[in-house]
């Protein structure tokens, strides 16, 4: 019996404690779930915004220059990287056979000024004999004949000789601006042909940008442009379109366009590398948020905005190009809105969040990247 009456108190201690349990099981299951703390970041429009090209700094006028004859170099005087002033004497060919040949052009010369001066004389005696009837006419009027070839023989070989003097003159190549020497492409002993190259010269003054621009964004090569040096991201530098390709090069399908730098400083380097950024004035600004903030489950890309509820809500955005810490969007947010910044994959729909102080998610360098 006294078995019996334990086991009865049990039963019934068991049943208190198991309906006691399924009272508080709906209490659980309606309490709010707490607000998880979040970093969170306002968006606003992307700094420097806009397409970047890297190119080159390059001079505004470039000559590339040879010999007007062909020879043999037997003198080099420059190296690239040297400065020159205007007619300074870059490379010089054997002036030997110049030489030879303007001595024999002397030569006929005065071969054609001794016949010249003979046929005058001549003349004049048989002159003064036509006049007393001792020769005829016929006689003088051919030795007149003759003096006029002779003259014109004296003129064709002074001609002669003042080109082969010109040509002992294109035996000396001098620069023809003042400028740096970008290339020297003659050492001494190479024979060259009259019109190669030999030597790149960029003239003082004005530096340009040359970048190459793909034929989709051809259209903005005439829209506001900066220019920036490597290594100096901070210092931007205004650029002026000067001259755009009207033809797409056959290989790469680019144009290529050089900008006019403004720039009152020390000369930029020729070669330096420089980036254009062009900027669309008609194109909407465009919006950063972190790379932690995009979610994508399979129904679009998007991300968390906080309401003034403090609870998210996910808006769906759209993606123009992804940089190392944040990506640029072209549609979904506006200026001002706030983001959850980091571990959107552990929200849902109306969860309430608690913001944390917005830290510092990316440097500037981070930012220009993109």
């Amino acid at each position: 019996m006294k078995s019996a009456a334990r086991l009865a108190v049990l039963v019934g201690l068991l049943g208190s404690l198991l309906g006691c349990r399924d009272e508080a099981a709906p209490v659980a299951e309606h309490s709010e779930t707490p607000a998880r703390l979040v970093l969170s970041m306002e968006v606003h429009p992307v700094a420097n915004d806009g397409a970047l090209f890297t190119g080159v700094v390059a001079a505004r006028t470039e000559s590339e220059l040879g010999f007007r004859v062909a020879g043999e170099v037997i003198e080099r005087r420059v190296d690239p990287g040297d400065r020159v002033k205007r007619d300074d004497v870059l490379l010089v060919l054997d002036v030997d056979d110049f030489e030879l040949a303007l001595r024999a052009a002397r030569q006929r010369v005065r071969s054609a000024d001794a016949s010249v001066r003979q046929l005058q004389n001549d003349e004049k005696r048989y002159r003064q004999l036509a006049d007393n009837g001792a020769v005829s006419r016929q006689a003088h009027d051919q030795l007149v004949t003759e003096l006029r070839v002779a003259e014109a023989n004296l003129a064709s070989a002074r001609a002669d000789a003042a080109q082969v003097e010109n040509r002992r003159g294109y035996s000396t190549l001098t620069a023809d601006a003042d400028g740096i020497i970008t290339d020297v492409l003659a050492d001494q002993g190479q024979v060259v042909a009259a019109g190669q190259v030999v030597a790149r010269l960029a003239h003082s003054g004005a530096r340009e940008a040359v970048i190459n621009i793909p034929e989709t964004q051809r259209g903005l090569a005439a829209s506001q442009a900066q220019a920036f040096l490597f290594g100096q991201p901070d210092t931007p530098i205004a650029a002026t379109l000067r001259e755009l390709s009207a033809v797409a090069d056959p290989v790469t399908r680019t144009y290529r366009a050089r900008y006019v730098l403004d720039t009152s400083a020390e000369p930029l380097a020729i070669g330096s590398t420089v980036s254009i950024r062009l900027q669309d004035s008609e194109r909407a600004p465009r919006l950063r948020v972190p790379l932690g903030a995009l979610l994508n489950q399979g129904h679009g890309t998007g991300v968390w905005v906080i309401d003034g509820d403090s609870r998210v809500r996910f808006t769906p955005v759209e993606v123009e190009r992804l940089g190392q810490e944040f990506a640029v969007l072209s549609a979904g947010l506006e200026d001002g809105q706030r983001v959850v910044a980091l571990g959107a994959h552990l929200l849902h729909e109306g969860d309430a969040v608690k913001q944390l102080p917005e830290g510092k998610l990316a440097g500037s360098e981070a930012a220009r990247s993109l």
